[in-house]
């Protein structure tokens, strides 16, 4: 018997987003995810997805883009930080897809 997979297993783009979501909204200090709507004009020009959550997939490599709102008074960069990594193992460990990069733009606090 080969080890050779029987078939092609896909990920639809919506369990993506799903497991970058739950990933974000479970760090200590993130609030919610951005949404498209909000009232705060798009930073540097960039548009806010209306999930809070923009993806690239090329491959078997991903790119995550996140717009959040964080808690008043926490450490933005540290809290940004463990977000890139949750995101990261989650996505590592659950779909095991490479991750290119996990960009992370902060759009309030509340």
């Amino acid at each position: 018997m080969t080890n050779e997979p029987p078939g092609v297993v896909r990920v639809a783009r919506q369990v993506l987003t799903t497991i970058v979501s739950n990933a974000a909204l479970g760090v200590a200090g993130v609030v919610r995810l951005a949404r498209g709507s909000e009232r705060w004009p798009a930073f540097a020009g960039r548009e806010i997805p209306r999930q809070g959550v923009a993806l690239t997939v090329k491959d078997n490599t991903v790119s995550v883009d996140l717009y959040l709102v964080l808690a008043s008074g926490v450490n933005v960069v540290e809290v940004a930080t463990a977000v890139q990594e949750e995101v990261a193992a989650a996505l590592e460990h659950m779909v095991g897809m490479q991750v290119r990069e996990i960009n992370v733009y902060i759009q309030d606090v509340a």
